[in-house]
C-alpha cells in the first residue's frame, strides 16, 4: 500500500496507521466532550467564573461557547494534522508528537499543582492516548517511512 507522499516502494507501517487511528480516537473523545457540553450546557455554565464572580447567564453562555469552538477548531486542525502524517509528512509526525508531549505534561501539571486526579472521568483516557500516539509515531519504522517520504519530494 502506498501513498502520494510516500515513495512508490515504500509501504506504510503499521505504526503510522495506528498512531493516525489514535489520533483520530483523540478527536473524537474531544467531539464527545464537546455533545456532552452542549447537552449539559446550562450546568456547564454555571460553572463559568469571571474575576472571581460569576457572570450572567449570557455571559456564560459566550464564553463556554467561545471556548467549545475554539477547542473544535483545534480539533479539526488535528483532524488535518492526522491525515498529513498518514501521508508521510515528517514535520506532522513531530508536531504530533509534540501536541502529545504538551498535552501529557498539562495533565501532570494539572495532577501536581492542583491535586486534579487522574481517572476515567477527567484525563485517563487522553493521557493513554497521547503516550500511544508518541509510542507509534516515534517508532524507528514510522521515523524512516516519513523520512523516505521526505526525500522523495
Amino acid at each position: 500500500m502506498t501513498t502520494s507522499g510516500a515513495p512508490a516502494g515504500i509501504r506504510r507501517p503499521a505504526s503510522v496507521v495506528g498512531g493516525v487511528l489514535l489520533m483520530c480516537a483523540r478527536v473524537v473523545s474531544g467531539g464527545f466532550v464537546i455533545f456532552t457540553v452542549v447537552v449539559s450546557w446550562d450546568t456547564f455554565a454555571a460553572t463559568i467564573v469571571l474575576d472571581g464572580q460569576k457572570p450572567g447567564s449570557q455571559t456564560a453562555g459566550v464564553v463556554l461557547g467561545s471556548i467549545l469552538a475554539v477547542y473544535g477548531v483545534y480539533l479539526l486542525l488535528y483532524l488535518g494534522l492526522a491525515g498529513l502524517v498518514f501521508t508521510g509528512r515528517n514535520w506532522a509526525r513531530v508536531v504530533a508528537m509534540s501536541f502529545a508531549s504538551v498535552s501529557i505534561l498539562i495533565s501532570f501539571a494539572d495532577y501536581s499543582l492542583n491535586g486534579a486526579q487522574i481517572t476515567l472521568r477527567t484525563s485517563l483516557v487522553s493521557v493513554t492516548i497521547d503516550i500511544l500516539i508518541l509510542l507509534a509515531l516515534s517508532s524507528t519504522k514510522a521515523r524512516h517511512y516519513a523520512r523516505a517520504a521526505r526525500a522523495e519530494r
